[in-house]
């Protein structure tokens, strides 16, 4: 290339950066009353915003907000923490912006979003030893890593995705899968692949499937649309050139190319036609006069609709709302029902909460939830009682801070409610005894069978059927204390092992005059459906134990065992004893001792071992009791 060329490419160019320049719209400058605004984001998405290795906020981010300072000449503080903690500290309002949102369903009921500015796409990726994984249906059953506060978290339980596991940020997410701690995992692309590289890792993972695309927005809370405003119409008065030029510092940019003259043309080209889109300015400024004009049209329009559903909400509903000041002052009142009232409205606007005639500690109670809601930027709840011409009512008092300085109190009549819990809880009171006194009437009758199969055994003489009705009277014995414990216990859903296998044994060494049988029962619960199975079991293999194990005499050591580990409990009776003979194989035998284990050990869904020599030990193991959750009385 000549020079002349060369001379004529660099003016070209010139006239091109100063009509960029020109094209660009002035910066909007912000309202008086804007000096300063302070914006949230996360402080770990590579490259948009993220801690680097001097241990600084950087990214495109940064450098787009200094842009928006530049033009606006409002000072921006920028903060970044890791994504759940900034999103709480901007719910808390310790920030004006949040950045890097995604648009929810729920983030629609708290948050006003800005239009779009950067479209991100968000893998489901996996490690290379797993395959089959073609979308998020077949996630169903793996455990997935997400980050604590993500989008994703939502989107991943819409699809029935329920083992989710939740880190604070994507760096630990991706350590976590060096450490191939997790193999399946949920992170937007930006970061997953900067994080990946970063750690050497990157031909470990694939991606599964990209479970959707989002995209980033600035939010402010409701009610703050004003700010969402100025941070829109900054961002519009930056040039295009500037923005393109950070998005190069932190992605980079094409290798460069040799320039020739059909790239000259190009560029005199896109001149010329930037030439007309200045001469089109002026027309523009005018459309987009008219669109604000429009936009604003619109949020008026749609303010006086919300007020409109917020009169009709009242109007269905049984409360009294008051809007009360900092100053313990009630400032607003409204109902749908006047009646409710103890005192006419007129007789609170304006008045002091000390002034209206409530006991003093129900007002107390006010002043309390009112400090906590206006300090903590929660919602308190409180009730109080009010005796209007002698008939104690009940109220529930719902107070909502409203900005930092008042509050909503809701207030609605509960007593109807209280009344029905206390009939509930009288009948619950009145099934209970029932229940109770069921539970003696079976232990009784069963005791009233183990006296007459008693005094059956006097007339029998042989030994062996004596033996059989005896040990018929122990397994009686073994059910009949089922129904004990439950008489005396407040829970008639279980009962506790201990006491219950203590028991058991405490009657089997009387009856059998054995003292050598030692009994370690952790107190773990057990149902009403696994503690006969378990008694009957328990009381077939002590007894086979005290009556097999030792000669006559011998007083060898008989050990009862019950302990729980994790979801599993372990039963088990063992001695040291003769064992069984080697004809006799307890897996198959027909006796009736070892039948019946073998039988109940099936109805607990549950598995009997055995083993003999020396001593002679069975072990029975099944699944723990789960207790149910007890609905609050």
């Amino acid at each position: 290339m000549t020079s002349n060329s060369r001379g004529w490419l660099a003016r070209y160019v010139v006239i091109f950066m100063i009509v960029l320049f020109m094209a660009g719209i002035a910066p909007v400058q912000a309202g008086p009353a804007l000096e300063s605004i302070t914006v949230m984001a996360d402080d770990n998405y590579a490259p948009y915003v993220f801690i680097g290795s001097n241990g600084s906020v950087q990214g495109i981010l940064i450098d787009q907000w200094k842009a928006w300072e530049k033009a606006t000449g409002i000072r921006v503080d920028f903060k970044a923490l890791s994504w759940s903690l900034a999103q709480a500290a901007f719910n808390r309002g310790e920030a004006d912006v949040l950045d890097t949102v995604f648009v929810t369903d729920e983030r629609k009921k708290l948050y006003s979003f800005s239009r779009p500015y950067a479209r991100i796409e968000v893998p489901i990726f996996m490690h290379k030893t797993i395959t089959g994984i073609a979308g998020a249906s077949d996630l169903r059953g793996f455990k997935v890593a997400v980050k604590h506060g993500d989008a994703a978290v939502e989107a991943l339980a819409r699809e029935g995705v329920r083992d989710i596991v939740t880190y604070q940020s994507y760096e630990a997410i991706v350590e976590a899968a060096a450490r191939e701690d997790i193999r399946i995992f949920c992170i937007d692309a930006p970061p997953a692949y900067y994080y990946l590289n970063k750690r050497g890792i990157s031909a470990d993972y694939r991606v599964a499937f990209v479970l959707n695309y989002g995209e980033f927005h600035r939010a402010v809370l409701k009610g703050n649309e004003d700010i969402l405003a100025a941070v829109e119409d900054g961002f519009t008065g930056i040039p295009t050139s500037t923005l393109d030029d950070i998005d190069r510092k932190w992605m980079g940019s094409s290798l460069p190319r040799n320039i020739d003259l059909r790239m000259v043309g190009a560029v005199g080209t896109a001149i010329a036609v930037l030439i007309l889109l200045l001469i089109a300015s002026s027309w523009e400024l005018r459309r987009r006069v008219a669109r604000a004009t429009s936009t604003l049209n619109e949020k008026v329009r749609l303010l006086e609709s919300s007020e409109a559903k917020n009169r009709a909400f009242i109007a269905v509903l049984p409360d009294l709302f008051f809007t009360i000041g900092a100053d313990e002052r009630f400032i607003e009142f409204n109902t749908s029902r006047p009646e409710l009232l103890a005192l006419p409205p007129e007789a609170f606007i304006g008045k002091h909460i000390d002034e209206i005639g409530f006991p003093a500690e129900s007002v107390e109670q006010l002043r309390r939830g009112m400090k906590r809601a206006l300090e903590e930027a929660l919602m308190t709840s409180y009730e109080y009682t009010l005796c209007p011409d002698g008939i104690t009512s009940a109220y529930e008092g719902r107070i909502v801070p409203l900005g930092t300085d008042r509050i909503l109190l809701v207030v609605r009549d509960i007593t109807e409610n209280r009344n029905r819990e206390d009939r509930l809880r009288v009948s619950l009171l009145e099934k209970e005894i029932l229940l109770k006194e069921i539970h003696h009437r079976v232990k009784n009758n069963m005791q009233v069978i183990s006296s007459l199969i008693q005094l059956q055994s006097y007339s029998i003489r042989d030994e062996t059927d004596k033996e059989l009705m005896r040990e018929t009277q122990a397994r009686i014995r073994a059910m009949a204390t089922v129904h004990e414990l439950l008489y005396e216990s407040q829970d008639f859903s279980s009962i506790y092992a201990d006491s219950y296998l203590g028991s058991i044994v405490g009657e089997l060494s009387s009856g059998y005059d054995a003292a050598n049988v030692r009994c370690e029962v952790q107190p773990v619960q057990v149902d009403i459906d696994m503690a006969v199975p378990l008694g009957l079991i328990a009381n077939e293999l002590i007894i086979n134990a005290i009556k097999y194990a030792y000669d006559p005499g011998a007083g060898g050591l008989i050990r009862v065992t019950l302990r729980r580990e994790a979801a599993t409990i372990i039963f088990s009776v063992s001695d040291d004893g003769r064992g069984l003979p080697a004809s006799v194989d307890p897996e198959t035998a027909d006796t009736m001792g070892l039948t019946l284990v073998r039988s109940l050990a099936s109805q607990l869904h549950g598995s009997v071992s055995f083993s003999s020599g020396p001593g002679f030990r069975a072990e029975l193991r099944f699944a723990a009791y789960a207790p149910k959750e007890q609905i609050p009385g």
